[in-house]
């Protein structure tokens, strides 16, 4: 998070959530225009209720919808332990069909239900893009069982950037395509693992950039998770925390202006007010959803697309270059990118995504 106005570094969740040498190379809030987003949502709330509702089912498209269920994984991924020295104290390496876990958690059950949660995750991460080619190497995560162990990780591993880092208060962070986390109870540790390993997906996946905004909305995405039988079971379309961050964010005035959201990375809200925080993630999470869901789906061919070019090395307007610190992101690329796919200027898709956070909300109630 700092930050550097292009260099956007993957990965806070502020909210939520090897020496075996094992692995392991070295390696004040300000006030904002009222937008037309802001505007809509508020007038539409203030209108009568019920003929509201008609009107919402015919813009976003959710009445009578039949419910698709999506692939999830429906056996128990094998796993394989092995004992190991984990930046300096007793762990395991536990290696699964597509990731390898590095973790100090003493627990053999533990470490079993994360093996199978990102098993899980990453059969809900190819659900959204379906055209991404698989990888074909494990990808690895380090889970400690302590803040005080994840912190030791962060210091010999990030570099300068490892202050940064330090501010996550709970949770976890990626860098590159590997994703480092600490144990803060199963519900928090399960949905922050779920939440970074999007993040891990998107490095080892796509060799485009997409907008940071949008990256951290879709991890929002997978941060609910249920079990059914031992396995993990994601719904995309819920996220009741979220939720409930969108609500309070409209009604403090908090939301942030489309134009200004697509150029934004997680690193510009670290160190204001909690409310600005949970605003950008509530409403990033709530234009993943737009694409991902709003008037039946109609977005949805656009964001997989997207998703398929940046596999490819073919979104457009993608500006991204690469120096000895990594990839560098261009801000001024996210406008003229959700255009083109979307078919439409910022401001009309300003319009129809303010119907939509409408509709969101209004559920609540």
């Amino acid at each position: 998070m700092a930050i550097s106005p292009v260099k956007f570094f993957r990965r806070f969740e502020s909210s939520a959530r090897l020496e075996k040498p094992c692995h392991g190379e070295r390696r004040n809030p300000e006030q904002y225009r009222t937008s037309v987003l802001a505007d809509t949502i508020r007038r539409t709330l203030m209108r009568p209720r019920h003929p509201l509702v008609i009107v919402l089912f015919l813009l976003v498209g959710c009445a009578h919808t039949e419910r698709v269920h999506p692939a999830q994984l429906n056996e128990t991924a094998p796993a394989e332990f092995e004992p190991c020295v984990v930046e300096g104290s007793p762990g395991y390496r536990v290696s699964l069909p597509h990731y390898v876990i590095y973790s100090t958690i003493a627990d053999h059950q533990t470490l079993v239900q994360i093996g199978q949660l990102m098993e899980g995750a990453l059969i809900a991460y190819r659900n959204l893009g379906p055209g991404v080619p698989p990888t074909d190497r494990p990808m690895e995560s380090f889970v400690f069982q302590t803040r005080t162990q994840w912190a030791a990780y962060t210091r010999a591993h990030t570099g300068d950037d490892a202050a940064i880092y330090l501010r996550v208060n709970r949770g976890g962070y990626t860098v590159g395509d590997r994703f480092v986390a600490y144990w803060i109870g199963d519900i928090g540790t399960f949905s922050v693992a779920a939440h970074e390993g999007w993040h891990q997906y998107v490095a080892r996946h796509l060799k485009g950039r997409l907008p940071p905004f949008l990256e951290e909305g879709l991890a929002c995405l997978f941060e609910q998770v249920e079990w059914v039988d031992g396995l993990p079971r994601f719904d995309v379309t819920r996220n009741r925390p979220r939720l409930l961050s969108l609500r309070a964010a409209v009604d403090s005035g908090d939301m942030y202006p489309l134009g200004k959201l697509v150029q934004m990375h997680a690193g510009q809200v670290v160190g204001q007010r909690n409310s600005r925080i949970e605003a950008f993630y509530a409403e990033s999470w709530a234009f993943a959803r737009f694409l991902n869901e709003a008037d039946g789906g109609k977005y949805q061919p656009a964001l997989r697309q997207m998703l398929f070019d940046a596999a490819r090395g073919q979104l457009y307007a993608d500006n991204t270059i690469e120096d000895a610190t990594g990839p560098l992101w261009d801000p001024s690329s996210a406008r003229p990118m959700l255009e083109h796919y979307l078919g439409m200027d910022l401001e009309q898709i300003e319009i129809a995504f303010a119907r939509y956070v409408h509709h969101l909300v209004d559920d609540l109630e």
